[in-house]
């Protein structure tokens, strides 16, 4: 692999100040709506799959803020990726 793998992790925030979570099928902890995004689909079409695929919730456009971008090469353990978290209020 010769550059990061590019992800997205969507923070679902509802009404009363808690956030959506979902259970990994890889290891059964909670985690944050993410994932990659695939060859030649934009962030903005992947956060819009990932939401739909992990919940069934549809995303409305327009909907999200991107929170930050982060590539710190130690932050996953499986290989070099390149985060970027967006908040989506319900």
């Amino acid at each position: 692999m010769c550059t990061p793998s590019l992800a997205i992790d969507v923070i679902i925030e509802t009404g009363d100040g808690s956030v959506v979570l979902v259970r990994r099928a890889d290891n059964g902890k909670y985690a944050t709506i993410g994932g990659f995004v695939d060859i030649g689909e934009s962030v903005e079409a992947t956060v819009a799959r990932e939401l739909l695929e992990e919940t069934g919730l549809a995303l409305q456009e327009g909907s999200t803020q991107l929170m930050g971008v982060y590539s710190d090469p130690r932050r996953d353990h499986r290989r070099h990726t390149v985060s970027e978290p967006n908040l989506t209020p319900e």
